[in-house]
């Protein structure tokens, strides 16, 4: 991937982050409290004006994501500038610098965890059935009897190697 790759890319996560600002600006503003005597009905206006402006911000958050695109960095810990973290202290990304201009890129959410989890249930039986133990049987028995057969073909090829190798009789 070229560097102009790059550089576009961050140019579009900036403008889906004005984006994003810029819906939940929307979302944000704070509703003026009525005066009026009719109270009521513009509560109920104003309750309705903030549904879109919730749905907008919904919708920007997503185009947002979708504008996104996945790049692939081998990078030094020389390389980062500084970490990216949430309101929780968490790592969501880092800044690099090219060009001489600082690059952000976020880390990439897995939707599986990184480690699988199982549970253990311990009831002692092992998972050993009846049924499983005589199908070993039946599977082993069936090997032991494809081997016997084998080792036969393979002692009536050895002697017949054998024969044909012997010059015991030329000797004498």
């Amino acid at each position: 991937m070229s560097e102009q790759d790059v550089i576009a890319s961050q140019e579009e996560l900036e403008a889906a982050d004005e984006q994003v600002e810029a819906a939940e600006g929307i979302a944000a503003e704070p509703v003026a409290a009525p005066e009026e005597a009719g109270a009521a009905e513009d509560e109920q206006d104003d309750a309705e004006a903030e549904e879109p402006a919730e749905e907008e911000a919904d919708a920007a958050e997503e185009n947002a994501d979708e504008d996104l695109e996945v790049v692939e960095l081998e990078l030094s810990d020389d390389d980062i500038v500084r970490y990216l973290e949430d309101e929780d202290g968490n790592r969501i990304g880092f800044v690099i610098m090219e060009d001489g201009e600082e690059a952000e890129y976020l880390y990439v959410e897995d939707d599986e965890p990184e480690h699988d989890v199982y549970d253990v249930v311990d009831d002692g039986s092992l998972g050993i059935t009846r049924d499983g133990v005589q199908q070993a049987t039946d599977d082993m028995n069936a090997i032991f009897k494809d081997g016997v057969k084998m080792a036969a073909e393979f002692k009536g090829a050895f002697d017949d190697i054998k024969s044909a190798l012997d010059f015991s009789s030329l000797l004498k």
